[in-house]
Formats: structure tokens, C-alpha cells, sequence
């Protein structure tokens, strides 16, 4: 009896001995730290973050330029000023007056591009689609010498690229008595003019440009010799016509007489 009782104590010890060791890995598992733990951004992935963020905003800006920012149909106005009074083409070729010109600039074997890249968005330049489309429907651009014109308008023709190669006429010393004439597809031969109707006539071609200088005060109206009445503000309507009296394009001008 009493091996039996001690054999039964050690067995006791035992248990009690394992049930405090199970109890201990037990309070140990539960009070454990969590291994993972929240790091704070580096300098790295924060640069990359606002740059992100930087890119959106210039990619949105971009597209505000580029297009509308819904789709939408678009009908530009371009109908020939109702304060010009036309008359039949064949009308101005026979009774209009013949007013000079000088070619500052022509190349017939010259190619329109359908685009150019100082039009991209990231140039910050005006670059809109819409726009771009309208101007590619017209062969004809008019403007006054004048630097700031002159530079929008090679720019939205799309032959800035040119701007060295151009020289233009100046009348008087004073840039803003040239009108500058850009013709595409169109070999001009003669410029005829009856009141405020501005014929540029020649043979339609499928290359080419031309870009020429006119006095403005040889525009005015000259049946009696002097400047008709109100006449410091007036548009023009300039049209390129083949010789046998069809229209091939047209555009409305303001000219200063001022």
C-alpha cells in the first residue's frame, strides 16, 4: 500500500507539474505582441504619392484644353458677316478692282500636316480638338501683320514652323498696314476687290502654299478716292475663287483702318 500511494503522489506531481507548464504557454500564446506592426511612410513612398496625385491634376488640365469635358456636338459659326454686302463672283471678276500684291512666300509642292506638335497639350499652347478640326476645313487664313496676329494665326494654320522662312511686307513702316494672306491648295493670281468683297483668284491644286502681303488701304473702296464713311473697323470677306467664278473657300476678316 504505501508503493501504491507514493506512486500515486509522483503522479500528482506530474500533472500538476504539466497543467502549470500548459498554463504558462497558454498565458504566453494569449499576451503575445502581434509580429506585424504599422511602419510609417517613408520619404520615398510619400515623393511617389504626390507625384501621383501632381499627374492627375496636369492630366485633367490637359484634357480641359484638349476637348469638352462632355460630349457635346459642336456647329461653329462661320457664315460670311451680314454686314458685307456680296455680290455674284463673276460680278466682282468683271467690274471689282484689281488691287497688288507681293509673295512673301510659296511653296507649290508643299504638304498640309493633319498635325503638329506644338498643337500637344504639353506644350500648354492652344491645342484644342475642336478647333483644330474647324481650322482644317479652311484653306484660307487673314490677318493683320501685326506680331501677336500674325503669330496666332501661323500658329492655329499650322505652319509656324515656317515663321523664319516668312518675311512679310510692311507698308509705311507699320505692321499693322500689311494683311497677311495664307492660301493651301490654292495658287493665287490675282486679288480683285469690289466694296468690302475680297476676291483671291486662282487654280485650286492638291498642294501648296502661299503667303501674301496686301496694303490694307488698297482695300478700301476707292470708286470715289477717299475712305468710306465708318469705315475704321471694317470686315472683309475673302474668298479664294477659281477663274471661272466657283468658291472654294472663304473667311470673314476684320480689318482696322484706324
Amino acid at each position: 500500500m504505501p508503493k501504491i500511494k507514493n506512486l500515486l503522489d509522483k503522479n500528482k506531481l506530474i500533472l500538476y507539474l504539466l497543467i502549470i507548464v500548459i498554463a504558462f504557454a497558454v498565458f504566453a500564446l494569449i499576451n503575445d505582441e502581434p509580429r506585424v506592426s504599422i511602419k510609417p511612410l517613408n520619404q520615398k513612398t510619400m515623393t511617389e504619392t504626390v507625384k501621383m496625385v501632381k499627374e492627375n491634376q496636369e492630366l485633367r488640365e490637359r484634357l480641359a484644353r484638349i476637348e469638352p469635358a462632355s460630349p457635346v456636338k459642336i456647329m461653329t459659326a462661320d457664315k460670311p458677316s451680314q454686314s458685307v454686302e456680296t455680290f455674284p463672283l463673276l460680278t466682282v471678276i468683271a467690274e471689282g478692282k484689281s488691287v497688288p500684291f507681293e509673295v512673301n512666300y510659296e511653296d507649290q509642292s508643299w504638304v498640309r500636316p493633319d498635325y503638329q506638335p506644338y498643337w500637344h497639350s504639353k506644350t500648354g499652347q492652344w491645342g484644342r480638338i475642336p478647333d483644330l478640326v474647324h481650322n482644317s476645313y479652311h484653306n484660307l487664313f487673314v490677318t493683320l501683320g501685326a506680331e501677336g496676329l500674325w503669330n496666332e494665326t501661323i500658329h492655329e494654320s499650322g505652319i509656324a514652323e515656317l515663321n523664319g522662312k516668312i518675311k512679310l511686307s510692311v507698308y509705311d513702316d507699320n505692321p499693322e498696314n500689311t494683311v497677311a494672306v495664307l492660301a493651301f491648295r490654292h495658287q493665287i493670281t490675282d486679288v480683285i476687290t469690289l466694296s468690302n468683297q475680297v476676291i483671291l483668284l486662282g487654280t485650286p491644286s492638291r498642294t501648296g502654299l502661299q503667303v501674301l502681303s496686301i496694303n490694307r488701304h488698297d482695300l478700301i473702296d476707292s470708286i470715289s478716292g477717299e475712305l468710306i464713311a465708318n469705315n475704321d473697323r471694317q470686315k472683309y470677306l475673302f474668298q479664294l475663287v477659281t477663274p471661272d467664278g466657283y468658291e472654294t473657300d472663304y473667311i470673314n476678316a476684320l480689318i482696322n483702318f484706324d
